[in-house]
């Protein structure tokens, strides 16, 4: 047939179930020049994939910005937890975000996402975040009760952010498959671009959170650190609001049953996909390895070199781990463009090499040294583009493991989450207790694992495709 009018592109678009990007259906009206290759003689199919696809990518544009802000007033606070509230309560208050992190990511994630659905499990993880920042800020207006304050925020913000990373997996795979589907692109070669294009954002959001905490704390001195966490609360709330109200649920409802069976038929999930699928397993050393450094360098790097450097010192804390964000940043599009032409294990191994660079350098250079201008901003643009790896390619490396399976990539990406962030928790709880070579070895060591079984898991996958 042919569509008469926008009205019936419409009502098109929204019997295909998608009633939230239905309203770009009327652009592919022929009378609309805006899209191009859209002619008189369109075909209604062809045309109506082409809208979809196009308010698919819109969304998950969307979405990934709402995200990055939320997340990225988070990781600020947690790169001035030990900064600001010193040694021991910044690391016990960031080792219990990552304790329930790990725990919630790996027993309740995907009970609760299948229930309320990936959107859902998004909008709780960022209003859950939305505590943790608010408790940081009440932690430094009012230090007599910091300790219970910020614990029991940075354990509601790991709560929070064990639904928050499998929901956004979930929700990632499901947008790529559905854009792969409509427009006519390999869902591999979507993924990395997705993966780019969040990974971008992600990583921008964060960097422009923490050069804004630099700027403040230089023009406002005295008040810096209320006006700068203030605002973080803002928009950790704000970012909450987009995701209710302007991203789609993707067809994605969730089952809305709380019955204890459903409970029981999801909880260990992840460690059952563990044991089924060797591709996962040998995928976890990464996220082992990368929870490691990512504990190490706000801990050590952040809190103990700069901070404590006659040349650098805690002013420079925001603008420094900034750098590291900008570096993950600017080579987020490059590296999906590598992962999609030269491949992902070149892209995955340059990553793994990067993080072990943040533990071997270590070996080579005493703090003293690597506490100036010379030294450690190419050390910390080195770990950015191996934090950059595990943000962009890494996830669309699991996202490929589960394109024909996609209940089970909620799984999957709980079983990276629970594997990070127990490796960050142990991190934050026993870095304070061991000697600075001990940590560069740890870390270092990990990294070298994390490649090597990353290989071999690229050469099954790569063999279960062939058969």
């Amino acid at each position: 047939f042919v569509m008469d009018d926008d009205d019936d592109a419409k009502d098109l678009a929204e019997q295909e179930n998608f009633p939230l990007l239905a309203k770009d259906a009327a652009t592919i009206h022929p009378s609309n020049p805006k899209v191009p290759g859209v002619t008189s003689n369109l075909d209604t199919d062809s045309g109506i994939a082409l809208s979809v696809a196009n308010g698919l990518y819109r969304n998950f544009v969307i979405m990934s910005l709402a995200f990055s802000c939320n997340h990225g007033c988070v990781v600020s606070c947690l790169a001035y937890a030990t900064t600001e509230l010193g040694n021991k309560l910044g690391g016990y208050g960031s080792g219990s975000l990552y304790i329930f992190y790990a725990l919630t990511a790996f027993f309740l994630s995907k009970p609760i996402v299948s229930m309320v659905g990936p959107k859902n499990g998004l909008l709780l993880g960022v209003i859950g975040y939305c505590i943790y920042v608010g408790g940081f800020l009440f932690a430094i207006l009012v230090p007599a009760i910091a300790w219970p304050v910020f614990l029991i925020s940075a354990s509601i913000g790991g709560i929070a952010g064990g639904l928050l990373w499998p929901s956004q997996g979930r929700y990632f795979a499901k947008n790529a498959k559905l854009y792969a589907d409509n427009s006519s692109i390999s869902v591999e070669k979507v993924n990395s671009t997705f993966a780019g294009v969040f990974a971008t954002s992600y990583l921008g959001f964060e960097m422009i959170t923490k050069v804004l905490a630099t700027l403040i704390s230089l023009a406002f001195p005295s008040a810096a650190y209320y006006l700068i966490f203030s605002i973080y609360t803002v928009l950790a709330v704000s970012s909450c609001v987009v995701i209710a109200q302007f991203v789609s649920e993707l067809e994605e409802y969730g089952s809305w049953d709380f019955s204890m069976q459903a409970i029981v038929l999801h909880v260990g999930s992840a460690a059952s996909l563990i044991v089924r699928d060797v591709r996962l397993l040998l995928v976890v050393p990464f996220q082992i390895s990368f929870g490691f450094t990512s504990s190490f360098v706000p801990y050590y790097i952040l809190g103990t070199v700069i901070a404590g450097s006659s040349n650098l010192g805690s002013t420079y804390v925001g603008l420094l781990s900034a750098l590291i964000v900008l570096a993950g940043s600017v080579t987020a599009v490059p590296a999906s463009w590598a992962a999609n032409t030269l491949g992902k294990p070149l892209v995955m191994c340059l990553g793994g090499a990067c993080l072990a660079f943040a533990g071997f350098a270590l070996l080579i250079v005493s703090d003293e040294r690597l506490g100036t201008w010379g030294l450690i901003v190419p050390y910390l643009i080195v770990y950015g583009i191996g934090r950059g790896t595990w943000e962009n390619t890494n996830k669309a490396v699991i996202a490929d493991f589960y394109v024909k399976t996609p209940e089970e990539s909620t799984s999957a990406f709980a079983a990276v989450a629970f594997s990070n962030g127990l490796a960050g928790a142990i991190g934050y709880f026993t870095f304070s207790s061991i000697g600075r070579d001990a940590m560069a070895i740890i870390i270092t060591a990990t990294a070298a694992v994390a490649i090597a079984s990353y290989l071999v898991a690229a050469n099954i996958h790569r063999m279960r495709r062939v058969d």
